[in-house]
């Protein structure tokens, strides 16, 4: 027999697995014997730190009885489990699509492919992630950047080092497949149901790896060190990529997950497709001490083992003229990274390792450009490679951060830093207030007052480091509703880079349609 329990517990006495010793405690719900409960599987694990410092893990769960046992409590009886989504039938044959790009998009359309034996072919510029985090470990230690492989561009793309959060408000049947190939890849079994999971950016290369070998094993291939300028195509469908070296690889069809900052590529497909300009969004990374973030949310600078270091997600409302603002990428423990891949310009990001154990917290805060700003994808870019040209050369033109306190960015002065940061390659004292543009600057000048309502101390003990210029595209590529295509037959654009999502989750999700909707073209 299986019931449906929902448990509460406070969280302080808890140890770190307790996920995994919950027998009692349903024991007790159901008012059976502990030997009766013969399974549980925890559908959702959330908190509720309304009354903090008391704050409580909430559970969903679904309990296996012994056959025969009368609970004395009233329970559930569980429901049917939901219908899972299984990979199309490769009805046409198909053989050797190509998939541009091994990020989460392109990583899942070329799972989902393989899985159909259809033996994709993945093309990246970058590196694999052995070699990938080889590139960057240089990078830290000589600040010479590979423009091919970096904390951007290679296996796994931008989110192998950004915490690896898995995050999303999509709502999509091909979750639990998404999910599912995480795990199998060596991920843990509770991003399975707790609301905010993550894997971390010492374990993601690994996995990522994982899901590559797992493509191989089926039939697909992987070229690395090989970029894509172009598309040609014929009578209005495709027909070849345009490599670096000038030479064509041709497939029957192609799926373009790229990255949003692949921006040269993005131009060079917006002039082969059709495209329409959007919204993106601006801002900087904010740091505070880890030990604040917990007090803040949690009542206690050292929470309990169960909960780890606390995270936040904080938004404010436009005023007028002025538009609103909202983290984003929240790194509990984390830290602050130089997300560059073009060389003498510098963006921010955030990272952070499974354990959550750093000594700071950091988020993007971050406002919308508004899409008629500009005329073009090529100006929308141009005003992006300006801003990460300035901020590289407000640092020192050395990969040092321009950063600025909280405070003294509302006041519009200069001022000292803090002692320490997360950022590795260090800080220097510069005014974001003027380098930030309007209407961004505004937004987090009002936001960032209002944050101090949220969590008293926000000001006073945060840092802002660098801006947060790769959060999203400024282009989206047209796709037919129904087949998914772009405007050339056969071609698929998606993930970030095509406009289509903003997470791992849900650019994995794309890529996972993607790759269904062209095994489903009657060709």
């Amino acid at each position: 027999m299986k019931v449906e329990v929902g448990l509460e517990l406070d969280a302080r006495p808890l140890p770190a697995d307790i996920d995994s010793l919950l027998t009692p405690r349903i024991a007790t719900v159901c008012g059976v014997p502990e030997e009766d409960i013969l399974s549980y599987a925890i559908r959702k694990r959330s908190l509720d730190a309304r009354r903090k410092p008391l704050v409580k893990i909430l559970y969903q769960i679904t309990a296996e009885l012994r056959d025969g046992v009368v609970p004395r409590h009233p329970v559930t009886p569980a429901g049917e489990p939901s219908p899972e989504w299984h990979v199309p039938e490769n009805r046409n044959h198909l053989r050797n699509p190509l998939v541009v790009g091994s990020g989460p998009a392109g990583l899942f359309a070329a799972l989902v492919l393989a899985e159909a034996g259809a033996d994709p072919i993945v093309i990246d510029c970058g590196r694999d992630v052995i070699r990938r985090k080889q590139d960057i470990d240089r990078f830290f230690q000589t600040r010479e950047l590979n423009p091919h492989s970096n904390l951007l561009f290679g296996e796994g793309g931008a989110g192998t080092w950004s915490d690896g959060k898995l995050y999303t408000r999509v709502r999509d049947e091909r979750m639990r497949c998404v999910m599912n190939a995480f795990v199998e890849a060596g991920a843990p079994g509770e991003i399975l149901y707790h609301s905010h999971p993550h894997i971390g950016s010492d374990r993601l290369p690994e996995i990522i790896a994982a899901i590559r070998n797992r493509i191989i094993g089926l039939g697909g291939h992987f070229l690395w060190d090989t970029e894509v300028v172009g598309v040609k195509g014929d009578a209005g469908s495709f027909r070849q990529l345009v490599l670096s070296t000038g030479e064509p690889l041709d497939g029957p069809a192609a799926i373009i997950a790229c990255g949003h900052s692949a921006r040269e590529l993005i131009l060079s497909l917006s002039k082969a497709v059709e495209t329409s300009l959007k919204g993106f969004q601006l801002g900087c990374r904010v740091e505070h001490p880890q030990s604040f973030i917990n007090k803040t949310q949690y009542g206690t600078e050292i929470p309990s083992p169960a909960l780890g270091a606390a995270e936040y997600l904080f938004s404010s409302r436009g005023n007028g003229s002025i538009q609103g603002a909202t983290t984003f990428c929240m790194c509990p423990g984390g830290e602050i990274i130089p997300a560059a891949c073009r060389h003498r310009t510098l963006s921010t990001n955030g990272m952070s390792r499974s354990a959550r154990d750093g000594e700071f917290a950091n988020s993007a805060v971050i406002s919308t450009i508004p899409p008629e700003t500009f005329s073009s994808a090529e100006e929308a870019f141009s005003f992006l490679n300006m801003l990460e040209e300035k901020v590289f050369q407000a640092g020192g033109g050395d990969y040092t951060a321009p950063a600025q306190t909280i405070r003294d960015f509302l006041l519009h002065r200069s001022g000292s830093l803090p002692r320490n940061s997360s950022y590795r390659l260090g800080l220097k004292p510069e005014r974001l207030d003027l380098l930030v543009p309007e209407p961004i600057r505004s937004a987090l000048d009002q936001a960032l007052k209002h944050f101090d309502k949220l969590a008293p101390g926000f000001l006073r003990s945060g840092t802002l480091i660098g801006m947060e210029t790769k959060v999203s595209s400024p282009v989206r590529f047209l796709r037919n509703p129904e087949t998914l295509e772009s405007s050339m037959r056969h071609l698929y654009i998606g993930g970030e880079g095509g406009g289509m999502a903003g997470g791992i989750v849900s650019a994995a999700l794309d890529g996972v349609k993607l790759a269904e909707a062209l095994l489903k073209q009657k060709g």
